[in-house]
């Protein structure tokens, strides 16, 4: 291992053996020597590679059974693969099942102790940092009661604030941070970039794309047990999302699809001619500059524009300046159901604000074919100075204001980047800047 790297995953493989019933298990045990296999094979994992820096702070991703928590365990070390290694140079935490190392006989101060030892630390460095954990935690008197008395919240409080109170050189953290109250999980989070900041490496899986962008520094995107794809975290979380929306396009459709076999309103009107019909649009590419649909084509992006107040194409604003975002379509073959969005995000890909033509007259529209049709959207910049952000580019088809039947036939996550200058009169020190009233009594 690299004296840089702290963590590095060998051609790593885990293999579960699926016994169909139960009495298989024990001919596998009495006649497997002879050749015979009584069970199935299930690969978790596959043959996954990748070092990880010291100080860095990775997001993994992946649909559920994808293989994320395998991974993280075998790392933990609380599983054995069947194939590869694994090397970790220092100290790992794990909040992956908080609390699973509790004795719930034992009292809260009992097993403060018992797991801080578990975990590396001497009985005297447990108690050094006994009062930290206390206070983090904030039980009361209830830390000298047994933990089969605790609350699920508390019982989690107690085992978080051991956990990221031993001063991990590797943390690993599974969906854990929506433990307790918005309070204790706002407190959570912050003591999670502390340790960041002061350079432990982190493995962070959480089905929130905000939060991995928020926090990592790259991502690595598992699929069916193997790595997908690694590298900067907005370009794998992009890429990500992408497949989540073509996921969804399929599902909506075959959903749609279902409903309108079984809607006799659609039989009835199936022998319309053909030229009075609108056309569904399919998933297609994401990043294309058309919509297509059963290769042919529906709608081209014929442009994407940012302009200033005085209506100029440009690619920064003034901190406060009047501006609009406008996206010019070309309609091929007749449509139903068309909304253009936008989202705005930052350097980090967080999703900072958005609008679509849906959301504002919750209706969307129908578009015949030789149309060119322009969308703008027209505000105020009161996002912070001194930064670049970035738009995305959504197309949707969508009928239902809970957006049961929305399908993205079009996204583009980078379509356009834009810099907003910094007003020196009139700093932001935030994201945004919203109007107040100010008074005082």
């Amino acid at each position: 291992m690299s004296s840089e790297s702290i963590l590095e995953v060998k051609n790593l493989s885990k293999c579960y053996q699926i016994y169909e019933k139960p009495h298989h298990r024990l001919m596998q045990m009495a006649l497997g020597r002879f050749g015979k296999a009584f069970y199935r094979e299930f690969w978790a994992l596959r043959d996954i590679s990748f070092t990880i820096p010291k100080g860095q702070i990775i997001g993994i991703l992946g649909k559920n059974g994808a293989g994320k928590s395998t991974l993280l365990q075998i790392i933990c070390g609380t599983l054995s693969p069947s194939d590869g290694e694994v090397r970790v140079s220092g100290r790992v935490a794990a909040l992956l099942e908080l609390g699973s190392g509790f004795n719930p006989e034992f009292t809260g101060i009992e097993n403060i102790y018992m797991s801080a030892q578990i975990l590396g630390l001497t009985r005297e460095q447990a108690e050094s940092k006994l009062d930290d954990i206390l206070a983090f935690a904030d039980i009361g008197d209830f830390v000298h009661q047994p933990v089969k008395t605790y609350s699920s919240g508390m019982f989690a409080r107690l085992a978080f604030a051991v956990v990221i109170h031993v001063d991990p050189d590797v943390l690993i953290v599974d969906e854990a941070l929506s433990v307790g109250d918005a309070w204790f999980q706002h407190k959570s989070m912050a003591r999670m970039r502390q340790l960041m900041e002061s350079g432990c490496t982190v493995l962070f899986v959480s089905h929130s794309i905000d939060a991995v962008r928020a926090l990592c520094d790259e991502a690595i995107w598992l699929e069916q047990g193997q790595v997908k794809m690694q590298g900067n975290v907005t370009e794998v979380t992009n890429a990500y999302m992408n497949d989540v929306f073509i996921e969804h396009n399929r599902i909506a459709l075959q959903t749609s699809k279902q409903h309108t076999n079984e809607s006799h309103e659609e039989v009835t009107n199936a022998h319309q001619d053909d030229s009075e019909k609108s056309t569904p649009i399919r998933p297609q590419e994401i990043h294309s500059a058309a919509a297509s649909l059963d290769g042919g084509t529906v709608l081209n992006v014929r442009s994407k524009e940012l302009k200033n107040s005085e209506g100029q194409i440009v690619e920064r604003l003034e901190q406060g300046e009047c501006f609009s975002l406008e996206f010019e379509l070309e309609i091929l073959r007749p449509v139903k159901n068309v909304s253009v969005g936008f989202l705005i995000k930052d350097q980090f890909g967080q999703e900072l604000t958005g609008e679509s033509y849906f959301n504002t007259f919750r209706h969307s529209l129908d578009l015949e074919a030789g149309r060119i049709v322009r969308f703008a959207f027209k505000s105020d910049m009161l996002l912070r100075g001194g930064q670049s952000y970035s738009v995305a580019l959504r197309i949707n088809q969508v009928s239902k204001w809970d957006r049961s039947d929305n399908v993205v036939v079009y996204a583009d996550e980078l379509a356009m980047v834009f810099d907003v200058l910094n007003d020196l009169d009139n700093p932001i020190w935030f994201k945004f800047k919203m109007p107040f009233e100010v008074s005082v009594q």
